[in-house]
């Protein structure tokens, strides 16, 4: 299966008061991308869900601080996409913070136009592959959970009704088949309701 990224598409939002800068991504890459120009702000959370609309955002800035970092942050939790930052110069270090918070590539003082294809092709890659570790995760997560409510569950039905492990296992499946429910869906209400078993 090729899994290559048709970049060809891709709807840009770049968010900079350089005009001089986005002048050249148009004159380099007009024709290539969908590019949308956003004047920066020192709140990039009025973006709000519109995010969502793009495939990448490049910002460029001076520098990114703490404060404009945490709205990037609330950003792309609220609309995840992948975020390339360019800056002139990261006095704070902020840039690994950055990382952590989602960012998907950081650059100090490297915006050249003709980098753009292979950075946002290799953020693109970089993302795809943090989202499907975080839908593992929260897989993972969920499945724990589900296991958690259905050991509970079991032993209730242990102390309540004198069964062993097994049994209290194949009840709750019996009880899930004949009611076409999950059975941790069943767990759950068994547990809910587990005050007024007999």
């Amino acid at each position: 299966m090729d899994t290559h990224t048709d970049v060809s598409k891709l709807k840009v939002l770049v968010m900079t008061s350089e005009a001089e800068a986005y002048s050249q991504l148009v004159a380099a890459h007009g024709q290539t991308y969908a590019l949308q120009h956003l004047p920066d702000t020192s709140d990039p959370l009025s973006i709000g869900s519109s995010a969502g609309d793009y495939d990448i955002a490049l910002i460029l800035r001076a520098e990114l601080t703490a404060n404009y970092l945490e709205q990037l942050r609330a950003l792309i939790a609220e609309a995840p996409l992948p975020v390339i930052v360019f800056v002139d110069d990261d006095p704070y270090n902020i840039a690994p913070i950055a990382i952590r918070y989602g960012i998907t590539s950081f650059v100090v003082a490297g915006f050249d136009p003709r980098r753009i294809p292979s950075l946002i092709e290799v953020s693109l890659e970089r993302f795809k592959l943090h989202e499907a570790l975080r839908s593992e995760l929260v897989k993972s997560q969920e499945e724990l959970a589900a296991r958690k409510i259905i050991e509970r569950a079991k032993g209730l039905l242990m102390e309540k009704k004198q069964l062993n492990e097994q049994e209290a296992y194949r009840r709750l499946r019996e009880l899930a088949m004949r009611q076409s429910k999950p059975i941790k869906e069943v767990a759950e209400t068994l547990i809910l309701y587990s005050d007024i078993l007999p």
